[in-house]
């Protein structure tokens, strides 16, 4: 086989990105989501396999700052968008692109890469281990109760919407702030702040549109929770679940004053968590 490994180009993108989501099961993404991960690519940290004019094989490295033991602040490459087309299989395109993407990291002088991957099995062939893992929870809050630290009562709590004035950089301080204390967070590049905002209506699937609870002592921000409610009923009565996107705090009493609200909002049962860390102390 006869194909060509390159570096992307603005003209190649939509191909490229369209035989990405052919890859990961062929739903096309909404154009609100499509838009911003146009934005958010680094062309030339991006890789196409061409067969002829027709896209194969794709990845990407976004330039990350991984903080470490210690709190030393990395820069990383952070691999993303990798699919080979089911056409070319076992024909060694993921290999040349792994291959490829290792020397220009090296070449960029960046000491990690790191990615979530779809299927952990794939990337032991090219160096890749478990670094940590991320927690999944669904909790039932009519059984669960929360203990919370002195202090929480002090904490101010205000619903607000996600992209109003100053929210977004609000909570973009706060995470900033959290990621030199905690390691393996990244740190968000301009841009990124869009990403935790995406709401497009098509994929909320009967949940609510994306709403958002800042934490506050006096004038400061100490956190921000963002989440979906999704409001169900049976003959019981009401049992919506809250599927939480996002939730961040400088200290103890502000996460637990977090999670006491979204333990009780009216009409739910459930909360519904991912990508938590596993340590998280709830």
């Amino acid at each position: 086989m006869t194909t060509d490994l390159r570096a992307l180009t603005p003209a190649d993108w939509d191909a490229w990105y369209g035989k990405l989501e052919l890859a990961f099961g062929g739903v096309a993404e909404s154009a609100e989501e499509r838009a911003l991960w146009s934005d958010l690519t680094e062309h030339d940290r991006s890789l196409g396999v061409w067969d002829g004019d027709e896209c194969v094989g794709t990845a990407g490295a976004f330039t990350f700052r991984l903080t470490v033991p210690g709190g030393a602040s990395v820069p990383t490459a952070g691999v993303t968008m990798v699919s080979v087309a089911s056409t070319h299989r076992r024909r060694g395109v993921l290999t040349s692109m792994m291959r490829r993407q290792l020397d220009d990291v090296r070449s960029w002088g960046e000491p990690l890469a790191a990615l979530t991957a779809s299927e952990p099995a794939i990337y032991g062939r090219f160096g890749y281990g478990i670094a940590t893992q991320q927690l999944r929870a669904e909790i039932d809050t009519d059984r669960v109760r929360l203990s919370v630290p002195d202090g929480t009562d002090d904490v101010r709590l205000r619903l607000v919407k996600p992209d109003a004035e100053g929210v977004p950089e609000a909570c973009e301080a706060v995470y900033a702030r959290h990621v030199a204390e905690r390691p393996g967070m990244l740190a968000r590049r301009p841009g990124w702040e869009r990403l935790p905002l995406l709401d497009p209506e098509s994929d909320r699937k009967g949940s609510s549109p994306l709403q958002c609870v800042l934490a506050r002592r006096g004038d400061d921000v100490v956190g921000y929770a963002r989440y979906f409610n999704k409001p169900d009923w049976d003959a019981a009565g009401p049992k919506g679940t809250i599927e939480l996107r996002d939730l961040e705090a400088l200290d103890p009493a502000a996460y637990a004053a977090l999670w006491q609200h979204l333990f009780g909002i009216d009409l739910t049962s459930k909360v519904k968590l991912w990508n938590r860390p596993v340590d998280d102390a709830w």
